[in-house]
């Protein structure tokens, strides 16, 4: 795999950051996880401005105008075997505050970020194609911080309250985590954004008590073009309980169906048609709007 680093695609074994990088020593820094399918990339200029907006908020400048980040990540695509009908995969643009010295009063005086595109395929496969996923679900002991500690809309590296979330979930027999805030209103899974469905309309956390999720967004827009009434509300696990249905949106899974919660199934079919509806529009939606990855003329492209 062709990693792109500072300024260079190299091969991902020479792709090395200092043990001293920030990111590496604290998580300061922010990211996107972007998915390509049949050789389109996804949502590729909402996350390449949700990036910036989370890297403005972290203080850390982008190295690279957004432009030029765009076609570095299709690049990244194209290098990779992401192109042509049958390309998928998954990009990672990342940015750190970059390498110095130990200690967080440094912060302020570390004069050159790390900008790196890291490529990943056939671990995790985008959930476009497939069957819809469907995932059990536990709710956390973890809560998700209150946005005075830290702003929930910007994707830093710092997930660390996320992977315990799920680990959490692993070792209580389920898929994924649905996080709290302090005063026990849902916010989103370890992950994801969650969603209800209520009868006839999509119920959603407000968004700014999670992530403002790229999939969140046009699944809501995919609801608009469809006529299904949709509202942001405050949720509680008693409203996921007695929702007719409940479904996950994330950039790799799209669109996941919830099957239980704390070992209680969900009213069945699952998925159920709301959640199916939402979910085939949403993919046609995405991929049509997708940018197209030209097909790799060989490997050692650079």
């Amino acid at each position: 795999m062709w990693v792109y680093l500072d300024g260079a695609f190299v091969d991902e074994d020479k792709a090395l950051v200092s043990v001293k990088d920030h990111s590496f020593l604290y998580g300061d820094g922010c990211f996107e996880g972007i998915g390509v399918f049949s050789g389109r990339v996804i949502h590729l200029g909402e996350h390449v401005d949700r990036f910036y907006r989370s890297a403005r908020m972290l203080r850390i400048p982008v190295p690279v105008q957004p432009a030029e980040l765009t076609r570095l990540i299709v690049e990244a695509a194209h290098r990779n075997g992401m192109g042509g009908s049958t390309g998928t995969g998954y990009l990672r643009p990342i940015l750190s505050r970059g390498a110095g010295p130990l200690g967080v009063s440094w912060s302020g005086r570390i004069e050159k970020p790390t900008l790196a595109i890291i490529p990943q395929s056939g671990e995790r496969k985008i959930a476009y194609g497939s069957d819809i996923p469907v995932l059990t679900t536990v709710i956390s002991r973890y809560a998700k911080p209150d946005p005075a500690s830290l702003e929930p809309r910007i994707k830093s590296n710092n997930y660390l309250n996320s992977v315990l979330a799920f680990l959490d979930a692993q070792d209580r027999g389920a898929d994924a985590a649905i996080l709290r805030d302090q005063r026990g209103f849902v916010c989103e899974a370890h992950g994801m954004n969650v969603m209800a469905v209520v009868g006839e309309r999509v119920v959603s956390p407000p968004e700014g008590v999670a992530l403002a999720g790229i999939t969140r967004a046009n699944v809501l827009r995919t609801a608009n073009e469809l006529g299904i009434a949709w509202a942001e509300a405050s949720l509680t696990p008693y409203d996921l309980m007695c929702a007719d249905e409940v479904f996950l949106t994330s950039s790799l899974e799209g669109v996941s169906a919830v099957s239980a919660i704390d070992g209680q199934a969900l009213p069945g079919p699952v998925p159920g048609a709301m959640t199916r509806r939402l979910r085939d529009a949403y993919v046609k939606r995405a991929l049509s709007g997708g940018v197209p990855v030209r097909e790799s003329e060989g490997a050692g492209h650079r």
